[in-house]
């Protein structure tokens, strides 16, 4: 024997849209719907009381008492023939209705015998599932009184459902409305055919919010971001909902036709004022990106992402605002790729790997050092420039992982090296992050003693740029290097601050003249000048000067007659692997003169 499973109601299809917004099947127990259900046992004394909700192919339980199960196939379920009723449903005895006489959950557990339900009905009529109470045994019919309780009970069960799912769309810091109903919201317009413009303002970067919290207290970040978040209210008018989606980051929704540059503009003016709290002033980094919604592509883009990127992409650059572009989306998530890999690269040793560029002495022309240099080969997106990862790896921990996978490779590499008879230097290039505390130092010196390396065989080479954070630090890791031999050179020297005061209390050994400085020298009469001054000053405060990116007979030329110490670049020698670099060495076993080796495309 068979029973009668439920038909479909005629507004099927919306009705689970409704389900679907308004009923999470993952949601945690709630205290108010678990009272409903308790209070509806008491009042009808029996042993069973449900929230049931109708999905398409089940029912489930938002709340129950006296029920093991959790949900049940809605074809046998007797609240699927109770959403098809405005008011009520009511089988007084199960053995006697032969629509249910054979139902599993009549002839099974939990045995119902007796049954009454009304539908949880939303303000529009669609039926989201029922309020329940089922007895073991058959019973009279409901009273009036009874079944108006009934119903007033169901009430307080959608009403709390609403609640629920609003409170879902609520930020509670600020009582703004969140990402989820940004994102709810943005759906609602594209299906109902609109196109209008997605904004999004930050404010403040996610490091500078973190440092803010760690000086300060979370207590104070939340205070600025109440007082980011009236201001912004404030600027983008009363019939515009404001969305928090993120630390200080916003959102909101305009007409297509918005002037982007006059809504930055107002921006700006308004935050000119620091944002205040204590009597402490918090200047803002503005970054505002927008993106033109499509209504063509509703279910392909996720839109919060894009417009965020482009904020991103504006305040990074210091643009101020930008549009979404998609190119620079693919370049954001080639970037995310490429981090996401570099630490499965640096534990598997075929994807990462040095080169090394000579270095040659102008007065003998003999190879006197090499400078190594990272390479990483991606399994899938092949050979990965350093001017494109390392820049990456500096806004993580990963560049100090790098720091130390080169020093551990390039010192194993000059054991080698000396092994074979070669005496030349090998110059390691650290990132400012590398001399802010004595943990790279440490290392470094433990790979000396490990291989079995002597430091002085070993240069440093450092930017300028690692005195900004912490010259004091810095200043003092330099003196241990170079207290146990290891030479020090300061890189890209001379567009950087070039500050004497502080190149003069470095234990620093020689500079590199950055390679924008040589590469004009023949038709800048400025450069000229400048190179020679500055070989001829740090000469007499007893630096060695070396000439990089050397890349024509004329430069190469030229800063020799300048008594210039060193030269490197692609004129003298491309970077080459550790095998190729002793037959190069072997081949110019005494350079007079540097040979010429045209550099690779795309250089």
């Amino acid at each position: 024997m068979t029973h009668f499973a439920p038909p479909l109601p005629d507004n099927e299809r919306e009705r689970v849209r409704r389900v679907a917004d308004l009923c999470y099947r993952d949601a945690v127990d709630d205290e108010v719907l678990d009272r409903i259900v308790a209070l509806a046992v008491e009042v009808f004394d029996t042993p069973i009381a449900l929230i049931s909700i109708l999905e398409e192919q089940q029912q489930w339980f938002r709340a129950k008492i006296g029920i093991s199960a959790t949900s049940t196939s809605r074809d046998v379920s007797f609240c699927g023939h109770t959403i098809l009723v405005d008011d009520f449903f009511e089988i007084p005895d199960t053995h006697l209705d032969p629509r249910f006489r054979h139902n599993e959950l009549v002839t099974g557990a939990p045995g119902i015998r007796y049954y009454a339900g009304v539908p949880l009905l939303t303000h529009d009529g669609l039926a989201l599932g029922s309020l329940c109470v089922i007895d073991q045994k058959p019973r009279p019919p409901m009273s009036a009184a009874q079944l108006a309780s009934l119903h007033h009970l169901s009430q307080l069960v959608v009403l709390r459902l609403h609640d629920l799912r609003a409170a879902s769309f609520i930020d509670r810091p600020t009582r703004l409305m969140n990402r989820i109903r940004l994102e709810e919201d943005i759906h609602r317009h594209l299906s109902q055919r609109e196109e209008p413009l997605l904004i999004a303002v930050d404010f403040l970067s996610p490091g500078f919010v973190n440092d803010i919290v760690k000086a300060l207290g979370y207590s104070f970040s939340q205070h600025l971001v109440s007082e980011i978040s009236r201001r912004v209210a404030s600027l983008i008018g009363p019939d515009c909902v404001l969305y928090r989606i993120g630390l200080t980051r916003f959102a909101f929704i305009k007409p297509r036709d918005e002037c982007l540059s006059t809504l930055y503009e107002k921006f700006s003016t308004a935050f000119a004022i620091p944002v205040e709290h204590d009597g402490i002033p918090i200047r803002a980094q503005i970054g505002m990106g927008a993106l033109e919604l499509d209504r063509h592509t509703i279910d392909d883009r996720d839109w919060v992402r894009l417009v965020v990127s482009a904020a991103d992409y504006a305040r990074d650059r210091g643009i101020g605002w930008a549009r979404y572009q998609a190119e620079l989306d693919i370049a954001q998530q080639r970037a995310f790729v490429l981090l996401s890999s570099l630490s499965y690269a640096l534990e598997e040793s075929e994807q990462l790997g040095l080169v090394f560029q000579p270095r040659i002495d102008f007065a003998s022309g003999r190879c006197c050092a090499v400078e190594a240099l990272l390479r990483w080969t991606h399994p899938t997106l092949g050979p990965v420039g350093p001017d494109e990862f390392v820049p990456l790896a500096e806004k993580t921990d990963l560049i100090r992982l790098l720091s130390v996978w080169v020093v551990e490779a390039a010192i194993q590499q000059t054991r080698q090296w000396r092994d074979a008879g070669y005496d030349f230097k090998v110059a390691i290039n650290v990132s400012p992050c590398d001399l802010e505390g004595p943990a790279f130092t440490d290392r470094l010196i433990q790979a000396l003693i490990r291989h079995g390396v002597e430091a002085t065989t070993l240069e440093i080479e450092f930017t300028e740029g690692a005195l900004i954070k912490n010259p004091a630090e810095c200043r003092n890791q330099l003196t241990r290097l170079r207290a146990l031999g290891v030479e020090i050179s300061i890189d890209d020297f001379g567009t950087g601050y070039s500050n004497w005061t502080y190149l003069r209390e470095l234990p620093a050994t020689s500079v590199k003249l950055d390679r924008s400085l040589i590469k004009d020298i023949q038709n800048e009469e400025r450069d000229r000048r400048l190179v020679i001054t500055l070989i001829d000053l740090a000469q007499r405060l007893g630096y060695k000067v070396v000439a990089e990116g050397i890349e024509n007979q004329a430069n190469f030329d030229a800063v020799k007659s300048w008594r210039c110490d060193e030269g490197q670049g692609y004129f003298i020698a491309m970077p080459m692997p550790a095998e190729e670099l002793v037959t190069w060495i072997q081949n110019q076993a005494i350079v007079g003169k540097a040979i010429h080796c045209d550099p690779p495309s795309g250089h």
